[in-house]
């Protein structure tokens, strides 16, 4: 098993050669799939900002053809790799898929010839952030994820924020500004 003493989490080391293969698996058949990824993974792939993550948050294809042969590969390569894998908890999982992530940028997380990896849209990953705010990792997250948008107004990037902000769980408009705006501090220090 690759996890070791690392728990449930994958090391980037793990996470890189994992998709590796998940994307030669692909190409043996001769599929090329292009995912909008968010959370973790960009912090550990993109950022470098952290060693580890639990997963790999990926939106699966709307083809049900398509998601069903990813699943198949995503459990063959867990398998392989030591990793969950299975009807739950899949060390690659479109559990984003929950939460409606709705955006995609063009900043690739990973390539292969037959697996792009991007992420979604730095606004929208800060406001998943901001409310999930589960602690010193998730902050640190969305201090990297504010410095990307490379903010001029304050009240510009809220604004943005704001919008794309989930409604599970629910956090009140009041808490989320004072979690942004520590957020904020932490970037670029009191206003």
């Amino acid at each position: 098993m690759y996890y070791g003493e690392t728990g449930t989490q994958i090391t980037k080391e793990i996470i890189v050669k994992a998709l590796n293969k998940l994307g030669d698996l692909l190409k043996n058949k001769k599929k090329k799939l292009e995912l909008v990824c968010c959370g973790g993974v960009v912090s550990v792939l993109y950022h470098g900002s952290r060693q580890m993550t639990h997963d790999v948050d990926v939106l699966f294809p709307n083809n049900p053809s398509l998601a069903n042969i990813l699943k198949e590969l995503v459990d063959q390569v867990g398998e392989e790799f030591g990793l969950e894998h299975g009807p739950r908890d899949k060390w690659f999982n479109d559990s984003v898929n929950f939460i409606g992530l709705q955006s995609k940028s063009n900043t690739i997380v990973f390539r292969h010839s037959n697996l792009v990896l991007k992420a979604a849209d730095w606004h929208e990953m800060l406001s998943h952030k901001v409310t999930a705010f589960r602690g010193a990792r998730d902050v640190n997250d969305a201090v990297h994820f504010l410095r990307e948008i490379k903010p001029k107004d304050k009240q510009e990037i809220l604004d943005k924020v704001k919008k794309y902000k989930p409604f599970v769980p629910h956090v009140a408009d009041k808490l989320f500004e004072a979690r942004f705006e520590q957020i904020w501090e932490k970037a670029y220090g009191k206003s």
